[in-house]
Order: C-alpha cells, then structure tokens, then sequence
C-alpha cells in the first residue's frame, strides 16, 4: 500500500512540474494555448510577468453593470479602432471676419458612445478690445453634446485679435474615453453667500 501512494506522488510531482501544450508542440509556460480559451475566475500572481521583446499586448476590460461585457484592444491588429482612451488633435481656423471665435465646431464623435474633455489648448494670436485697458482676456473653451455628437466651442468673448492680425488658429488636445470604462458625474452646487463649501456627498469614493 505505501508503494502505490508514493507512486502516485511521484507521478504528481511530474506533472506538476511539466510544460503542457494546446495547440502547440512547444510549450513555453507550464501552460500555453494557441487559440481562443474561455474561462472564469482567473486569478493573477503579483509581481506580474514583463512582457517579452517579441511579445505584444492586449487589453482586456470588463465594463461595468448592466453591459458586464469584455472587451479585448489591441492596437497591432486593429489600429484604426478606438481605445479605452484616445487622445485626438483638431486644429481650427476661425472666421477671417472674428479671427478667434468657434462657435459650434462638429467632432462626429458619437456622444452616447464616447466622452471628451478638452485636456490644453492653444490660439496663435494675441487679442485685445477696445474697453477698459484693466480687463484680461479670458478664453471660453469647452465641449458640449448636442444631437448625438460632440461639438466644441473656443473663443475670447469681447476681444478678438487686431484686424492687422492673420486669422487665429485654435489647437484643441481632446482626451476621448470609451464609456464603457468611464463615469460621468454631475453636480451643481451654490455657495450661497459664503466663499467655502463642500460637496453635499461624495461623487466616488
């Protein structure tokens, strides 16, 4: 009886020592599959395993209630796809008769799909007006959805750059993330007459 169980062992220590292959005639992992491969409850070790010089990536997300779909991204085989997060440059000349307002500039990103923030921006000239010598330019500069895309607006109001100027360019650097795997909270809060306050609850914690 001690002979069988210590047989039994070893043949366990074997194989748990072993580099099996799906798919492939050489292993490199004590398991490596060449193909597709469902699962549940995968769990990983830390510290995690660097990636190889020939190795790529790939991104597998889980996206949150109700959808709790897995994505999977990689830019190698599918690099004109959108990623978790996308960072996209407009450059935009204005109307030669203002030089620096946009009023409404269409993106054609899909706002139920996507969210942007303006993240820097910049405008080749310089603007002035012709009130109080004390009032410094302030730029408006945001994104907003309206028909089920994402438009921008960028101007100085009441300053425009001199009529001798070239007309102005806008730079606007957009972060666009993939809602899936992004939140997006409102809130609106007064002051009232006071200058500090707090948030009525915590928007994530």
């Amino acid at each position: 009886m001690t002979k069988i169980i210590s047989t039994v062992l070893l043949t366990g220590t074997v194989l748990m020592n072993a580099q099996v292959g799906i798919n492939t005639p050489n292993p490199e992992k004590e398991l490596s599959v060449n193909g597709t491969m469902k699962t549940s409850g995968i769990v990983f070790k830390s510290p995690l395993e660097k990636l190889g010089t020939d190795e790529n990536y790939t991104f597998i997300i889980k996206s949150p209630a109700p959808e709790n779909k897995i994505t999977a991204y990689n830019d190698s085989f599918v690099p004109n796809s959108p990623a978790p997060i996308n960072l996209i440059q407009f450059k935009i000349t204005c109307d030669p008769t203002d030089k620096d307002w946009v009023n409404q500039f269409d993106t054609k990103i899909n706002s139920n799909k996507f969210l942007v923030v303006i993240s820097s921006f910049g405008f080749t000239q310089a603007v002035r007006t012709y009130s109080a010598d004390w009032l410094t330019p302030v730029p408006q500069i945001f994104a907003f959805s309206s028909g089920g895309t994402w438009k921008l607006k960028a101007d100085y109001q009441g300053f425009a750059p001199d009529s001798s100027f070239p007309t102005g360019v806008w730079t606007l650097n957009l972060l666009v993330f993939d809602k899936a795997y992004a939140k997006q909270l409102n809130t609106t809060q007064d002051l009232g007459s006071a200058t500090t306050g707090s948030a009525a609850a915590p928007l994530i914690q």
